[in-house]
């Protein structure tokens, strides 16, 4: 008995000593949790030391984030540079690490502004599965870094050092990096939570910095006691607290600008540069140049503090490396500019949510008009991309013909030239009786740019083999080459094409039927605020063989119920289908935000009129209102809509169209 006594005793001693060792330990967790963690200290300080050879005080640069609002920084650097100051290093988190990384690598700030603003960065980050805790890929971003800065750059190597601080979710503290893959850690810098997975560094799991810490200034008092801070604090009054989203956001920056506060106390010998930019969406990255201006202006007015400062020169290799950039710019704007793409360096693979559709940039079809979404895998290597996925096709065109399927759908895309592009498609729909018989769409393409000067004209060349068929004696088959062109002058937008197109009723070109069509569309923007404008356009398509039957597909822009899924082209015309179209509209000047999670762009309302000639004998007008716009993430991805309620002669009552006009 005494033993088993004696043995219970010690279990229990040893339950109550492991129970204060765990109590102990987490208080020791916690008590640290405000102690940084720094990679690269002591090389970061040589580094600093080799700027000031010892004979003056470091500069040193702190960069707020601010997301779209840092880019107010590119301003406040241009200033400094042309005043002859540049910092020995510098601070920074969150968005303001992106611009600090660009700028130490040798970028200047003209080239940064220059690339973002010429870039559509909704074509840079893509849906994916939040299976490693993020919703958005920055998979083309990624690579675009890489195709300028260069994929084996480090951050020990920059010639102006550069401290990017992050939070770590293992250890809950603060992370200061000095060392290490340039573009890894660029990433790692803007990892906001929920829209971005935690990016890994030696152990770590790193979020955005900016999320705890609005000013990181006490790092850079740890280097120097001279001190310039730019700031891109943000606070709209307008906000409305009453939304969740917008409580979740403020909840935090509560805390962010409590610790601001008290780290502006503590030091207060420092430059401040306070960029005036609060009134912008921190999603605004359209309005990077004139947030660079404002930084510019804010940089002027601290004017006599900085000239009091005696700082290093620009390093004498960014001269040679801003040459190096600039080629790269232009080849990574060319390839974007031509099918919205940069090319990888190196094989990759990528889980994604995608969203095609018959209206986007990709490429037109005739024989399929349903918006796909999709969860995919895709396969890139230089110059060529695989993608399978599964998902629902949705067909919304009109009200009458709106449904949605199960999704099979396999691609694949060859680049021989930035300017060329072989597409292959397959995609397995079940929208028939008996439901186990697909209907299968399979499409061949071919297109190439001729000629294009962006923002000013095009010239491109598009041949497609389209077919399909429900495996139960309803095929069709469509073959067109159209050459299209695209000229912007002044106040007006012009777009015009012209080519062939060919019908049959099955793959082995049963009946086939051949046909011309020309269209022409402008757009004129009004002076003197070119917020309204007046849209006009023509299209015809019309028979060169004498057979008749010319077509008129949903994609050719006739809004109607009459044209179905039971026929892909209507045959009542015997010689041609002609279309007129007008709309006056409005083109919205601002971009209302909700709950700063979604931005509303390019978002324009207008009163539309279409009149359809089928031969001679029988007109039909469409008529109604047009809305289209773009739902923007955070600035970063675009889901554009268009949407139409009318009444059409035609079917001789209502019609409506929701279309996603999606640009991949």
């Amino acid at each position: 008995m005494l033993r088993r006594f004696i043995a219970a005793v010690l279990i229990v001693l040893s339950a109550a000593a492991s129970v204060y060792a765990s109590i102990d330990a987490t208080a020791t967790e916690l008590l640290s949790s405000d102690i940084p963690v720094v990679y690269g200290d002591e090389q970061f300080r040589e580094r600093i030391l080799e700027r000031t050879k010892g004979e003056r005080d470091p500069v040193g640069l702190v960069l707020t984030g601010g997301s779209a609002r840092a880019l107010s920084h590119l301003g406040v650097l241009q200033y400094l540079e042309e005043n002859g100051i540049v910092p020995d290093f510098i601070v920074s988190n969150s968005m303001g690490s992106i611009i600090a990384l660009m700028y130490a690598a040798g970028m200047s700030p003209e080239q940064i502004i220059g690339l973002l603003e010429s870039t559509e960065l909704s074509e840079l980050f893509t849906f994916t599965l939040p299976l490693k805790g993020g919703l958005l890929i920055p998979q083309g971003f990624e690579t675009l870094l890489e195709m300028i800065i260069g994929p084996d750059t480090k951050l020990e190597d920059l010639d102006i050092p550069v401290m990017v601080v992050c939070d770590d979710l293992v250890t809950k503290r603060e992370i200061r990096i000095t060392e290490g893959d340039f573009t890894d850690i660029l990433l790692a810098s803007f990892a906001l939570p929920v829209y971005f997975s935690p990016h890994e560094y030696r152990g770590h799991l790193l979020i955005d910095g900016g999320v705890v810490s609005l000013l990181p200034l006490d790092a850079a008092y740890e280097y120097t006691d001279t001190v310039i801070v730019s700031t891109a604090f943000y606070d709209i009054p307008s906000l409305d607290l009453r939304n969740a989203v917008t409580i979740l956001n403020r909840a935090f920056d509560i805390g962010k600008n409590q610790r601001a506060a008290a780290s502006i106390r503590e030091h207060k010998d420092f430059i401040w540069i306070r960029c005036a930019v609060e009134q912008f969406s921190f999603m605004d990255f359209g309005s990077g140049r004139e947030m660079a201006v404002i930084g510019y202006r804010s940089a002027v007015s601290a004017a006599d503090e900085l000239a009091a400062i005696e700082s290093g020169t620009v390093p004498s290799s960014f001269a040679a490396m801003r040459d190096l950039y600039s080629s790269r710019i232009e080849e990574a704007e060319r390839a974007l500019d031509f099918f919205s793409r940069v090319e990888v360096s190196s094989p990759s693979f990528t889980l994604g949510v995608s969203f095609d559709s018959n209206q986007g940039k990709s490429y037109r079809k005739y024989l399929s008009d349903t918006a796909d979404l999709m969860v995919n895998a895709e396969y890139r290597i230089p110059g060529f991309e695989l993608r399978f996925g599964l998902g629902g096709a949705f067909d919304f065109t009109t009200h009458a013909v709106a449904g949605a399927y199960p999704l099979a759908k396999a691609s694949m895309a060859y680049y021989p030239m930035d300017s060329m592009r072989l597409t292959l498609e397959t995609a397995a729909t079940l929208c028939h009786s008996p439901w186990y018989i697909p209907n299968l769409y399979a499409r061949q393409g071919f297109d190439w740019v001729i000629l294009r000067e962006k923002d000013s004209y095009s010239l491109s060349f598009k041949e497609a083999l389209e077919h399909t068929t429900d495996f139960q004696g309803h095929d069709a088959l469509a073959l067109s080459g159209i050459f299209d062109s695209d000229v912007r002058i002044g106040w007006f937008h012009l777009y015009g094409s012209a080519g062939y197109l060919m019908t049959a009723d099955s793959i082995a070109f049963t009946d086939p039927r051949n046909f011309l069509q020309l269209s022409f569309s402008s757009r004129f923007y009004l002076p003197p605020a070119e917020t309204w404008f007046i849209d006009a356009g023509a299209f015809t398509r019309f028979t060169i063989d004498g057979r008749g039957e010319v077509p008129l597909f949903l994609s050719d822009g006739y809004a109607s119920t009459m044209i179905g899924k039971d026929s892909y082209y209507d045959r009542s015309s015997r010689y041609h289908n002609t279309m007129l179209s007008l709309s006056i509209g409005y083109d919205f000047p601002q971009a209302p935000t909700f709950g700063e999670f979604l931005i509303l762009e390019d978002s324009e309302i207008a009163a539309y009129c279409d009149i359809l000639f089928k031969d001679t004998v029988h007109v039909y007008v469409s008529t109604g209102i047009e809305l289209q716009t773009a739902f923007s993430i955070i600035g970063l991805l675009e889901i554009p809509l268009r949407v139409r309620l009318g009444y059409d002669s035609w079917a001789n009552g209502f019609v409506s169209s929701f279309m996603l006009t999606l640009k991949y």
